[in-house]
């Protein structure tokens, strides 16, 4: 009988066994089709006759013992998983036994199934990986954003104290002095928007609000370039988004463009690409020096590299959470950067015509 199940058996294109229950309830295997000898690397000498312990030995082959132990106590299907080592190797297997009864209803067989799950449970475990970096990442922003605030306040105090009973001149410190107080307060605006931000990463309903993008991209402006080196042009809107997102994705990039910026007068514009009812797709473009491998690599794989540093990372993933997209690519020669990315929001009014980040008083240029 044995071998008519086997022969039957050989037909089906999946790893199926059985293993008969003998008198004092041990399980030993009694057919093993060619796709499962195949699967495992064996023979029918090494397995027919034999329990799983017996045949895998070790932790591998008493886990697997086990499984079936209770299966028969338990009389009922069950569906597993566990790891075995298949072609050599530790793998990940999903199987389901079914039991088979007699006339007294004592299990007498066991028929079981298999697959290799061992991609799966590698996604798995990078999904769960991916988890905790990134929790341990968002932790950190959020202690840093709060413990920033302080030192911003701290400025703008000490640029107030210099203001007092301070003798001008007419040779521009005044203004240097209004632009220190300027600069922390925005920054003080920005640290608060990402410490809110994170504190409310994992709520299910994003703040959705009305806001003045070219307003937006001014305030960044101020804050990464106030003495005005670069000159940074936008496109002026009204959108209805979630603004503290495109903040910390704009103000991400376009300070990685000044950060590797090849000369003290970069270029950057901030375009609008397309939109639709519901997304709105931007365009942040340089003429720096241009992305290196590991960050270009990691924005278009969506792989961590420890050279992309976190504020990319960051970036790609805030957008992937909201169900954006993100790409880039350098120009001709690598003649500056492209990126491209999008967001749920929706386009109230635009102004075609580009804005300029305004310039600082004469005595300062």
């Amino acid at each position: 009988m044995h071998d008519q199940m086997t022969e039957l058996l050989n037909h089906v294109a999946a790893p199926v066994f059985v293993l008969d229950v003998t008198a004092d309830g041990t399980p030993v295997y009694s057919v093993f089709n060619d796709y499962a000898m195949k699967t495992a690397a064996m023979t029918a000498e090494t397995i027919l006759g034999r329990t799983a312990k017996e045949i895998y030995g070790g932790r591998f082959g008493e886990m697997a013992y086990q499984r079936h132990l209770e299966v028969i106590a338990s009389g009922k299907t069950s569906t597993y998983e566990l790891e075995l080592p298949l072609r050599g190797i530790p793998c990940w297997v999903r199987t389901t036994l079914k039991p088979v009864t007699d006339a007294q209803g004592r299990v007498v067989q066991l028929i079981g199934t298999s697959i290799d799950i061992t991609a799966e449970q590698q996604a798995r475990e990078m999904q769960a990986s991916f988890r905790t970096i990134t929790g341990e990442m968002e932790q950190f922003v959020s202690l840093a954003a709060h413990d920033l605030r302080a030192p911003m306040r701290n400025v703008k105090f000490l640029a107030e104290m210099l203001r007092e009973d301070f003798l001008d001149q007419g040779d521009g410190k005044v203004e240097l002095i209004d632009l220190l107080e300027d600069v922390a307060t925005k920054s003080a605006v920005l640290i608060s928007d990402v410490l809110s931000h994170a504190q409310s990463d994992t709520s299910s309903a994003a703040e959705v609000v009305p806001f003045d993008f070219g307003a937006l991209c001014q305030s960044i402006s101020n804050v990464l370039d106030p003495r005005n080196h670069h000159r940074i042009t936008w496109f002026s809107a009204l959108m209805q988004g979630e603004k503290t997102a495109f903040q910390i994705v704009l103000r991400n990039l376009v300070e990685n463009a000044i950060k590797h910026a090849r000369h003290n007068n970069l270029q950057l514009e901030i375009a609008l690409v397309h939109h639709t009812a519901d997304m709105i797709e931007i365009e942040v473009r340089d003429d720096g020096k241009g992305f290196d491998n590991p960050a270009l690599a990691f924005l278009g794989s969506g792989q961590l590299r420890s050279e992309s540093g976190y504020g990319l990372f960051g970036v790609r993933r805030l957008i992937a959470a909201r169900g954006g997209t993100i790409s880039v690519k350098n120009g001709v020669n690598r003649s500056g950067s492209i990126v491209r990315f999008s967001l749920p929001g929706t386009l109230v009014r635009v102004i075609p015509a580009p804005v300029t980040a305004q310039p600082l008083p004469v005595s300062l240029r």
